[in-house]
């Protein structure tokens, strides 16, 4: 066993276990080099089981085929250690399958074939990182929350603690959306936030199986306050950990809702859209739980500004009994083509003050914005809103999507 650093506790430590010693030189070397993190090294995962009895451990990468046990035998033996671990699976293209089936068998968070990409290997590791670290938040939220419930007088009598435990929380919610540019060579992403307060319920994210193929979900927690804040990190883990599986739109939408139904307050629910993006085969597929419906257009005059119309219900307000399973619907989408996805906070920002906006304003917005480029389209779409003026009556999460 080596490590690259052991000097620093709150260092995240990152585990790698291969029987390929040029592996693990690789790999550490490249962390070494480009990250903070702490690496061990391992030949043997029993050796490597030892440790994570005594250490910390925030990520494992492990590889599939091994002589002592093999990569599954290895993090089912480790999920019994350290549950909460994110593991990523190194797999020939032979193993493929296997790595598939891990998913589910050990709740791996992704698998890699090698050869790798280090600068998508080390994306995956940073985000399975910041996902254990999400997780550990959200779970320390929720105890101070009930213990805070259980003592209301105290709550009073702490109003300014309340105040620094409410930005807290919001910089936590923050940093559940994506936190920097979002790249990919087959398409360009742009996004804009207008939260009606400290804590809301919109949220958006985008994953990415791999390069040219991505997740995207625009979610909309019903209230707002600290109840709606927790409902939005819920739903982040749970898009993360369901979409892994890709079992479409349709069925990330079902397990959502099957779990949100069992999780939730009763007065709660989510409305959501989701996205999936494929470069090669040129297409998204969506389906619907109740958001409100995306517009498709192009920076080509000739071309339609539309309405993608998908219904659904929303997520948790019913049982899989009573679910009905939404509608998946593929259509092309080639380069200059844009869908832009967003919560319905924007359609209760008419200049005018009224209570809402038919959606086909927004449309005709964007025929008169549709030549700009992404940042500054969506600024314009903001300011005919009269977003910024005043107070918003609800929040405003913005999406912006293009094929390259």
């Amino acid at each position: 066993m080596t490590s690259a650093d052991t000097s620093t506790a709150t260092t995240p430590t990152l585990m790698v276990v291969d029987d390929e010693d040029m592996v693990l030189r690789s790999i550490a070397n490249l962390f070494e080099l480009e990250s903070e993190y702490r690496v061990l090294t391992f030949a043997s995962p029993r050796e490597a089981l030892e440790t994570a009895r005594r250490e910390r451990v925030d990520c494992v990468i492990s590889d599939f085929l091994m002589p002592e046990m093999d990569g599954l035998e290895f993090l089912k033996a480790l999920k019994d250690v350290s549950p909460n671990v994110p593991s990523i699976l190194l797999t020939g293209y032979a193993d493929k399958e296997n790595a598939i089936k891990a998913i589910n068998d050990v709740h791996l968070y992704q698998y890699l074939e090698k050869p790798w990409d280090n600068d998508y290997l080390r994306l995956v590791v940073r985000n399975a990182i910041g996902h254990k670290s999400l997780e550990q938040a959200l779970s320390e939220r929720l105890h101070e929350l009930d213990r805070a419930l259980h003592d209301r007088d105290t709550f009073r009598r702490t109003a300014e603690g309340l105040e620094a435990e409410l930005r807290l929380a919001e910089e936590v919610q923050r940093s559940i959306l994506p936190q920097s540019d979002l790249t990919d060579p087959h398409y360009r992403f742009f996004s804009r936030y207008y939260p009606t307060g400290q804590l809301g319920g919109d949220f958006y994210d985008v994953a990415f199986a791999h390069p040219g193929r991505f997740h995207a979900i625009m979610a909309d927690v019903a209230g707002h306050g600290a109840a709606a804040a927790l409902g939005t990190m819920l739903v982040k883990v749970l898009f993360t950990d369901i979409r892994q599986r890709d079992d479409g739109c349709d069925g990330m939408l079902c397990d959502m809702n099957e779990r949100l139904h069992y999780l939730l307050p009763t007065t709660h629910f989510v409305t959501a859209f989701v996205v999936r993006a494929d470069a090669e085969a040129r297409e998204l597929v969506a389906a619907s739980a109740g958001g409100p419906h995306p517009i498709l257009f192009s920076r080509d005059p000739a071309r339609p500004v539309e309405q993608w119309v998908l219904n659904g219900l929303p997520l948790g307000a019913f049982d899989s009994a009573i679910y009905r399973r939404p509608e998946k619907v593929s259509r092309p989408f080639t380069s200059g083509d844009r869908i832009l996805l967003y919560t319905d906070g924007l359609l209760d920002t008419d200049v005018d003050h009224s209570e809402s906006v038919d959606p086909t304003e927004i449309v005709r917005t964007i025929e008169d914005i549709r030549h700009l480029d992404g940042n500054d389209l969506l600024d314009r779409l903001a300011e005919s809103r009269g977003i910024g003026e005043r107070k918003l009556p609800d929040d405003v999460n913005l999406l912006l999507i293009e094929a390259v």
